[in-house]
């Protein structure tokens, strides 16, 4: 049986765990002695067809969470047009139109930002940051693929992970980045309160009669909303999110019956849309966990909180998290050689920095959802009229684009940790 030590050991490689590694190693670099990092993670990324543009997946990154993949060395290796900037945001409801009484936009001109954030490639991304972990210039970290956890023992001085292998890894702090179904927040028996929406979010690729101006588009119709995000070749990556009968059809029509489908859903903003990829259909739900750290465990993004897309704000909370964590514990672990990065009392700075801000985002969410899906037609009249005052108040809209662009207050000021 051969056991491994570590100080942080994070279960997941996912966007989040991968950038929770990298920013612990940019923030602790040149500690005496350098901090022992594990990444445990089934497979490594494979790099993705050259030149054939951005993947099904993409993440709606805020300018905080770009602040956090550039502290890491990754954002700085993304291949050209994987990271694509949008500058405006147009939100409406499909009872009016874009620029329409009742919609509301945000343009990063108005704060003096070059722009509210990017769509960035998923795969692109992930394989970025892991190459950048792999690099031995900038620190140990051990990236351990192959064998799966198999269990979990917690006790005083240490969390052991066993791997289907027989390995045995021990560690001071583990980090649980491993997703919405987290094995780590399984094995802790730690509760949760979750929705399933009944929704699925169909995925893909369009082409538009007219260009989408680096601008992200989103209309809320009664059957969930619509969003078309701007990519660097032109092209638009819709998420369209509706019950699952309708989701599934959508996701099997043929291109052409598709493409009208979405234009008459989008109210026709970009022009005719047309298909050029195959749709995902992938399912919705919400779901927080009640406690985000005890003795010796965290647990960061979707193992912590999973949120309806519909404001894609799933990766930035996340990041948060990452941005959160690292900095308490380079505070913490700076101080003294001696300092404990699985002590109860740090870790719970961290989920009082970070379980508020994501409570009040998953609300918000949810009551987006609910407004705009219910059958009341007063109901989502009022919200239509909502957005329309939003629009021509310059303090609130100002809150809501620093929130948009991941800020925690004015415009031009980054959120608390970052």
């Amino acid at each position: 049986m051969t056991t491994h030590d570590y100080d942080v050991l994070i279960v997941g490689g996912g966007v989040a765990g991968l950038a929770c590694a990298g920013l612990l190693r940019h923030r602790l670099r040149g500690r005496r002695p350098p901090l022992r990092i594990g990444v445990v993670e089934a497979r490594a990324p494979r790099p993705p067809v050259a030149g054939a543009g951005p993947g099904l997946r993409v993440l709606a990154m805020a300018a905080a969470g770009r602040a956090v993949i550039e502290d890491c060395g990754a954002w700085q290796a993304l291949p050209p047009g994987m990271a694509a900037p949008y500058e405006r945001m147009r939100v409406w409801p499909e009872a009016s139109t874009p620029f329409g009484a009742g919609s509301l936009g945000f343009d990063a001109a108005e704060s003096g930002l070059p722009e509210l954030g990017h769509i960035v490639d998923h795969d692109w991304l992930r394989l970025a940051q892991w190459e950048r972990l792999a690099d031995p210039g900038d620190g140990p970290v051990d990236l351990l693929t192959g064998p799966s956890p198999a269990g979990l023992e917690a006790a005083p001085g240490a969390m052991t992970v066993r791997l289907d292998d027989g390995t045995v890894l021990r560690a001071r702090l583990l980090v649980g980045a491993d997703g919405a179904d987290s094995w780590v927040r399984g094995q802790l028996d730690l509760a949760t309160t979750g929705r399933d929406y009944g929704q699925l979010a169909v995925v893909g690729h369009v082409a538009s009669e007219r260009p989408h101006l680096r601008t992200a588009w989103q209309c809320f119709t009664a059957r969930g909303p619509v969003a078309l995000l701007p990519l660097a070749d032109g092209r638009s990556s819709f998420v369209w999110s509706c019950f699952e009968a309708e989701a599934r059809q959508l996701a099997a029509l043929p291109d052409d019956e598709f493409g009208a489908r979405i234009t008459a859903a989008t109210g026709g903003a970009l022009g005719q849309l047309r298909a050029t990829t195959t749709r995902l259909a992938v399912p919705l739900a919400a779901r927080h966990t009640h406690r985000y750290t005890g003795a010796r465990f965290a647990l960061i993004g979707d193992a912590a909180h999973q949120i309806h897309p519909l404001a894609g704000q799933g990766i930035n909370l996340g990041l948060q998290d990452v941005a959160a964590l690292a900095g308490i514990l380079a505070g913490h672990l700076l101080g003294t050689r001696f300092a404990d990065p699985g002590d109860a009392l740090v870790l719970r700075r961290y989920e009082r920095s970070r379980k508020g801000a994501n409570l009040l985002m998953m609300a918000a969410m949810e009551g987006l959802h609910r407004v705009f899906t219910s059958d009341s037609a007063v109901l989502t009249r009022l919200a239509a009229a909502g957005l329309g005052a939003v629009d021509r108040l310059p303090a609130i809209k100002g809150l809501l684009m620093a929130r948009a662009a991941g800020q925690a207050g004015p415009a031009g000021r980054r959120h608390a940790g970052l």
